[in-house]
């Protein structure tokens, strides 16, 4: 799990837990309080937010797919409580991993939010919903079910490896990972 802080304002706050409506530290704030140990993906990418949630994070839960989000409308329907579902999806601009049915199911098993490598669909819609949703852009084509892909193993983007477990917060500014956890120093 990870805890986060800022300042001299801490929170004692597990990732095991849910973060719902808990006020995060930016990750301006927390690149300053955890300069050599904090990893962000790299702005380049352009990773945007469409989500309801402007700042968000959680505990790491890998997904590796392509073109194919099988095992993300499946994690979808599972507690998510405490958890962000990071998914590796190559970066494909071409198909959506993501979209309003599937992100309600998020919602409804309490998913802090998700970060995409790769597109979402009906964004006005998951605009409005409470979840975070950090994502490449959006592209009108749902995906191919093949039931292909992998969970709960590393999977790397934007210069950053992501384990399950991990800490991962999201806002405005970027993403940020930390192995450990992020209490006072």
């Amino acid at each position: 799990g990870c805890g986060l802080s800022t300042g001299a304002q801490t929170s004692q706050l597990c990732c095991k837990r849910s973060m719902s409506g808990v006020s995060f530290p930016s990750t301006p704030d927390l690149c300053d309080d955890f300069e050599h140990s904090i990893r962000i993906v790299d702005p380049s990418l352009g990773f945007r937010n469409f989500g309801g949630r402007d700042r968000f994070g959680g505990t790491v839960v890998t997904v590796k797919c392509f073109e194919d989000n099988s095992l993300v409308k499946q994690l979808a329907k599972t507690d998510g409580k405490g958890k962000v579902m990071v998914v590796d999806g190559g970066g494909s601009r071409r198909r959506a991993l993501l979209g309003d049915q599937v992100a309600m199911d998020c919602v409804n098993s309490g998913w802090e939010g998700l970060v995409i490598y790769g597109s979402i669909r009906d964004v006005d819609e998951i605009g409005q919903l409470n979840l975070g949703v950090q994502t490449l852009g959006p592209s009108p084509m749902k995906t191919i079910k093949r039931n292909e892909g992998q969970t709960n193993i590393p999977v790397t983007f934007g210069g950053i490896k992501f384990t399950d477990g991990d800490c991962v917060v999201c806002d405005n500014n970027g993403i940020v990972v930390n192995e450990k956890d992020m209490q006072t120093k």
